[in-house]
């Protein structure tokens, strides 16, 4: 019984720092976007806005997915922290 609980609060986790990631991204794209347009680079900072656009469509996609599906993120999550934790 305690396996669906402890894969909703680790499906939780995931969404937190989805969300702590999307802050970080958005606020780096907006400073390079700044910066690139200030120093004349329009067309790179028009590409960098668009980017970081696309990156938080995708974010809050993958928030609607884990929020849908929490044992399926828990899952996806714990796979991924298995695999990088697991290099021999």
């Amino acid at each position: 019984m305690a396996l669906p609980l402890a894969a909703g609060s680790v499906g939780l986790r995931v969404l937190r720092t989805l969300y702590k990631g999307k802050k970080k991204l958005g606020s780096a794209s907006k400073a390079a976007a700044s910066f690139a347009g200030k120093k004349g680079y329009a067309k790179t900072s028009q590409f960098i806005t668009g980017a970081s656009k696309k990156a938080h469509k995708g974010t809050m996609y993958a928030k609607k997915m884990a929020k849908k599906y929490p044992k399926s993120a828990a899952a996806l999550g714990g796979a991924a922290a298995w695999d990088i934790l697991d290099r021999d």
